[in-house]
């Protein structure tokens, strides 16, 4: 039974993609930081599905979540976890607090999330790292008005995608970044007309087709 591990489970896009890979059959680690209050989660409640209480930022959760893995394999880990601030991004709006957070959760809370992983990853048969990125983080994407800590922290995001992939390598593994397109969920204030099914139908069906080729880029 293939198993993926989901950080960022409990709503959207996350909890999506936990639901799609349960109705396929995987195992499935749903990481969220209170457990107690997703309600999505509890909706799925499986014998396939294992929540665990984790916050990216948190190194003592990435530590105790791998512990109580053990050598279990994970042949997907996909870091999801993601914060957006709105109109509180936008340029003189920000504050220092909040583009420190943002790289918290979307560039160290990531590598965080392989470093304390990469050995169930390269214990498995898929061997592949998934990050969700965005397109606004992209140097060919315009924005009217940039969400200035958001999309770069998403740019920093594609880079290390890109170091991964040489440093993991080795081991086999895949690291791949991906944007998901403007999704409606609570993050973005529903307002956006891709819906998550969709959204992550089509993500899972570019991770299937994926290949050590791909590795370090951002699709």
């Amino acid at each position: 039974m293939p198993t993926a591990l989901i950080t960022g489970a409990s709503r959207g896009i996350g909890l999506e993609l936990t639901r799609q890979y349960l109705a396929d059959g995987w195992l499935v680690h749903a990481g969220a930081r209170q457990p107690g209050h997703a309600p999505g989660l509890s909706e799925l409640a499986s014998s396939r599905l294992v929540v665990h209480r984790v916050d990216v930022t948190r190194g003592e959760d990435a530590a105790s979540l791998a512990a109580s893995l053990g050598g279990a394999p994970v042949d997907l880990l996909i870091n999801n976890a993601g914060i957006w601030y709105g109109d509180a991004e936008l340029y003189g709006q920000f504050s220092d607090e909040a583009w420190i957070e943002q790289f918290r959760v979307h560039v160290i809370g990531v590598m965080t999330m392989v470093a304390a992983l990469q050995d169930n990853v390269a214990a498995s048969e898929v061997r592949t790292i998934i990050n969700i990125s965005s397109g606004s983080g992209s140097f060919g994407w315009q924005a009217k008005s940039p969400d200035y800590p958001y999309n770069s922290s998403k740019a920093a995001l594609n880079m290390l995608a890109q170091g991964l992939a040489v440093d993991l390598r080795s081991r086999g593994i895949i690291v791949v970044n991906l944007t998901p397109g403007f999704v409606s969920t609570d993050m973005t204030g529903h307002d956006a007309d891709l819906d998550p099914a969709t959204s992550d139908a089509g993500m899972r069906q570019v991770i299937t087709g994926l290949d050590h080729a791909a590795s370090g880029s951002f699709l």
